[in-house]
């Protein structure tokens, strides 16, 4: 992925063939990477209301991850956005909305991937033993990595 131009009102990226493949079946894994609920008070008697209210959560929580699942497949899959080039690969033109779409559902995927992991302290050195139970969620944290690098090193001006 490399940016090819910025403004206020766009980034333009590059991104190869792999790179969009990489990207969609990263963003697919996040059904399978759900994040875990957490109470919204560990310290209060548990209520009615305050149950009621981690239920209103959890579900509004699931219903915008879908829409950001649902939105960012539409971004990669719309020809005016993600435009096909001759060599191979795309032209990715994201707007700030667009930006914030794909920050989210990649941070999403990588604390679901994390927290899949076992919360590990990977920049304290901590790696997990890859195997074939957590190889995915140990891609999907790379993945997720490289390109919320990108876009945040894009979005900063900062290259």
């Amino acid at each position: 992925m490399k940016l090819l131009s910025r403004n206020p009102e766009a980034l333009v990226f590059r991104i190869s063939k792999r790179e969009h493949e990489a990207l969609l079946v990263a963003l697919r894994l996040r059904s399978h990477l759900s994040r875990s609920r957490r109470p919204i008070a560990s310290d209060t008697p548990r209520e009615d209301r305050v149950r009621t209210a981690e239920e209103d959560l959890a579900e509004a929580m699931k219903e915008h991850r879908q829409e950001l699942t649902q939105g960012t497949e539409n971004l990669l899959a719309d020809a005016e956005k993600c435009v096909p080039q001759k060599g191979g690969g795309y032209h990715l033109e994201l707007n700030p909305a667009d930006s914030e779409m794909l920050l989210q559902a990649l941070n999403d995927l990588r604390v679901g991937a994390w927290e899949k992991l076992g919360r590990p302290d990977i920049e304290g050195g901590d790696r997990p033993e890859l195997n074939d139970e957590n190889f995915l969620c140990f891609w999907a944290f790379q993945v997720t990595d490289l390109f919320q690098g990108e876009l945040l090193a894009a979005l900063t001006g900062e290259e």
